[in-house]
């Protein structure tokens, strides 16, 4: 039985406000020195990361209200637009060592950042309607399957290590929500990796990072000096944090404090109690999303929901390995806290998406599953 839900899951939303919330308060706290030194005005970083709050904020309200549903006839187009978008990025000029954004009114436009939820949109209209689809038949999945190869490969050598194996990830996810054969799953997943030792060796960007931090490692090298200072602020912060405000890394010992290591900003002020208090937050986060992939009204809302909230949790988990020295440095944001435009315009729009499925949804998990023909997933009981 179907029923609408006006207001979606507002503890999703309530969640979101919360991190929100919490990122202006450190963007503030860790840019306010820099702001002040270079350009002086210690507010400069806030400013500007207020408006792309606001703008992702506008974004998220506009897809909560519009039916998902409006826009799967468009993810072929927005597929193709953002494929030549990415062509395009490559002759763009280069930053720190890679070619991922378009310059478009002095503000940098990350094409790799929405081509995530676009390749969620496309993969999830593909699977629409489940095994019934012929997007399970051999031939016709592997043209699906070599369209992520394409769009993975054309971020990968930006290069963004971090970005391409995200999207590759939240791919994978859908193909097995979808209910692909296990044998066929295992084949998507293996391939890829002879292809990025590939990569990795022929670019020289990639391949430091990736000797750089198992150098590290195992104690052959020193850690750079990046993940160093990030490391020695996660350690003065102990359990409880110095102080909000009182932070010393951000004074220009910790590169990119209230961007990429924003986490070891929170983590040095506000102590493991304030990481311990996100990682809560995204597990609820997680919670609702799984319940609301769970009561999606069809198999459309399903993916989109269970894509979503995977791209959400996985670039938030590979933004905390780095931080702790557990993963290669990527250049990946953490959701919804750190500085940076299209990250988090990109993940405020899925967020909106999933405020839409909410609104609608259905009777139990296993009669969604049973007419939709997901036989090969493991159906949990009614709860």
């Amino acid at each position: 039985m179907k029923r609408v839900n006006r207001s979606g899951d507002r503890v999703l939303l309530l969640v979101v406000a919360v991190l929100l919330a919490l990122g202006i308060l450190m963007v503030f706290s860790a840019s306010s020195f820099r702001g002040a030194e270079k350009y002086g005005d210690p507010s400069r970083f806030l400013k500007s990361h207020l408006i792309r709050v606001f703008a992702g904020v506008f974004l998220l309200l506009f897809l909560s209200k519009v039916d998902y549903h409006h826009l799967r006839w468009a993810a072929p187009l927005l597929v193709l637009t953002g494929l030549i978008l990415l062509v395009g990025v490559l002759f763009g000029p280069e930053y720190q060592g890679s070619r991922r954004s378009f310059i478009i009114m002095g503000k940098q436009f990350q094409p790799s950042e929405f081509m995530k939820i676009t390749m969620i949109f496309y993969l999830s209209a593909v699977f629409a309607k489940g095994q019934k689809s012929k997007a399970h038949q051999g031939d016709v999945l592997a043209v699906h399957y070599m369209i992520v190869l394409l769009t993975v490969g054309l971020v990968f050598i930006e290069p963004d290590l971090g970005t391409a194996l995200v999207l590759f990830f939240v791919c994978l996810t859908i193909f097995f929500l979808a209910g692909v054969t296990y044998r066929q799953f295992f084949k998507m997943a293996v391939f890829p990796m002879v292809l990025l030792l590939i990569g990795i060796a022929i670019f020289p960007y990639q391949r430091q990072r990736l000797a750089d931090y198992l150098g590290s490692v195992f104690g052959s090298d020193a850690m750079s000096y990046q993940v160093k200072q990030s490391i020695i602020g996660l350690s003065f912060g102990g359990l409880k944090g110095v102080g909000f405000g009182a932070g010393k890394q951000k004074l220009f010992f910790l590169p990119e404090p209230f961007s990429d290591f924003i986490l070891a900003s929170l983590g040095e002020e506000l102590g493991f109690i304030g990481i311990l208090i996100v990682f809560l937050l995204l597990l609820v986060l997680l919670w609702r999303g799984i319940r609301i992939a769970k009561h999606a009204e069809d198999m459309f809302g399903y993916l989109l929901a269970g894509g979503i909230t995977t791209m959400i949790l996985v670039n938030a988990l590979i933004n905390a390995g780095v931080v702790l020295n557990l993963l290669p440095t990527t250049g990946l944001p953490f959701p919804f806290l750190s500085y940076g435009g299209s990250s988090l315009l990109a993940h405020l729009a899925g967020v909106g998406v999933l405020l839409n499925i909410s609104r609608r949804t259905v009777q139990s998990y296993r009669g969604f599953t049973h007419d939709r023909g997901l036989t090969g997933i493991k159906v949990p009981e009614d709860g």
